[in-house]
């Protein structure tokens, strides 16, 4: 059964997710379920004040906490704790994200701003869940559209600060503010800026993950009657890629997340198939480069996608090994003839399935 909200006081308590809609209607709806889905899994984790998520609101969460309202200064503190791990969160993903749709790349510049407001609460229930009623409800809701001049703050009512008795040190770095409403009336609130936080999100770049002194021992070149965003957009697509790799009959991950650096999976062909990482991504005006190398580091794939006239790409596979004499013999004895049958029909079947959908 769903947890009952508490009826009496309550603090309402809402950070919302900016650019969401833009982001939504930017890029395919499975790639912004991964994202949205971690950002507010994130919000959720950083959870220090005992709050209770009431419901997910698309692009922001409703938290609530019965009883007295937290001390200004933890409130503050959980809001940086929240903004903090959703920045980091953000600046880990453009590292290392694959994708370059335009919504994706843009995820990094989303915003994150939090109403607080305290007052009263009533519930009902609406096919066995409990909804928030009232007017404090709606005051908080509205709130999310207000005059602040700040892409990322917190807003805490007036009404909610008397309430908690904030003093004079606590308030220096609150703006005063207030906005006017239908049937609610004039709000007075108080806001504060959260860019100084951003100074607190330091991401390092992962590691490189490549192999050492690669040898490269096969290129197979092809063109394709497609653009070469469209070509790259399959070829990161990793479930996608049961329609178009030889032999191919399933695909293993270690996890549900999308493609990124650092990504592992398991092209299944016939039981002693190598795990495979997406170990690189570089991409400039003429050209899309996407590496891949196995878990070993024993061998390693470079997919080089050049745009060509006329929205068409030439693609070359290269295969790299280590540079050393074993590797290169059991590439030469056991692995070339193999590879090279299997990479040409599986470049001619991601060729088909481009040109088609072209």
């Amino acid at each position: 059964m769903p947890t009952q909200p508490a009826t009496g006081d309550v603090l309402f308590f809402m950070p919302d997710i900016g650019g969401f809609t833009k982001f939504v209607a930017e890029t395919e709806v499975r790639h912004s379920q991964h994202i949205i889905k971690e950002l507010l899994e994130i919000l959720v984790d950083a959870n220090q004040l005992g709050l209770k998520v009431s419901e997910f609101e698309g692009d922001a969460v409703l938290f609530y906490r019965s009883g007295a309202p937290p001390a200004l200064a933890d409130l503050v503190e959980q809001v940086r704790r929240m903004f903090v791990d959703f920045h980091s969160h953000l600046r880990q993903f453009e590292f290392t994200r694959v994708c370059q749709c335009g919504a994706c790349a843009g995820a990094s510049r989303m915003a994150l701003k939090f109403v607080a407001h305290y007052g009263s609460a009533r519930t009902m229930q609406v096919k066995g869940r409990t909804k928030f009623i009232g007017k404090d409800i709606i005051v908080a809701h509205r709130l999310l559209k207000n005059s602040v001049p700040e892409a990322q703050y917190l807003l805490v009512t007036q009404r909610t600060l008397d309430r908690i008795g904030a003093d004079g040190a606590a308030m220096a770095s609150f703006v005063a503010g207030h906005n006017a409403y239908d049937e609610l009336g004039n709000i007075d609130y108080r806001y504060k800026s959260l860019a100084g936080f951003l100074d607190e999100v330091k991401v390092q770049p992962p590691a490189p993950f490549r192999l050492r002194k690669p040898l490269q021992v096969m290129q197979i070149v092809r063109h394709v009657n497609a653009p070469a965003e469209k070509v790259y957009q399959l070829l990161i697509d990793l479930p996608a890629r049961m329609r178009w790799i030889d032999g191919v009959k399933s695909i293993e991950f270690r996890d549900d997340s999308a493609n990124h650096v650092g990504k592992i999976h398991r092209c299944v062909r016939d039981g002693n198939d190598p795990e495979v990482v997406t170990s690189d991504v570089r991409i400039s005006d003429t050209t899309m480069e996407f590496w891949e190398t196995d878990v070993k580091k024993m061998g390693a794939c470079r997919f080089l996608l050049t745009k060509t006239p006329q929205d068409t790409t030439e693609i070359a596979l290269e295969f790299y090994v280590r540079n050393n004499a074993i590797a290169r013999l059991v590439f030469r004895m056991l692995l070339e003839r193999k590879l090279k049958l299997g990479f040409e029909r599986s470049l001619a079947n991601l060729a088909a399935v481009c040109e088609t959908a072209a």
